[in-house]
């Protein structure tokens, strides 16, 4: 669920982390490409995407194995 009240949901971490895993899963993307792509395409600035690429690595969610950014798999 994402909070409504008090926060815009354009630049909630929940969304932004929500479109994140999708450009990873689709385009397989680095975090070069997630750092300027997302931002660039979500009209937020770069302190949002690491902001939520930190919230997804705190949740386990994604991992860094310094190349790329990998969606942990939940079994």
């Amino acid at each position: 669920m994402i909070p409504r009240n008090g926060c815009d949901p354009e630049i909630n971490v929940v969304s932004i982390g929500a479109k994140i895993l999708e450009k990873i899963v689709k385009e397989d993307a680095s975090l070069d490409e997630i750092m300027t792509g997302c931002s660039s395409e979500l009209k937020v600035s770069v302190d949002h995407i690491i902001l939520s690429l930190d919230w997804l690595f705190s949740i386990k969610a994604i991992d860094f194995n310094g190349e790329k950014v990998i969606i942990n798999e939940v079994t």
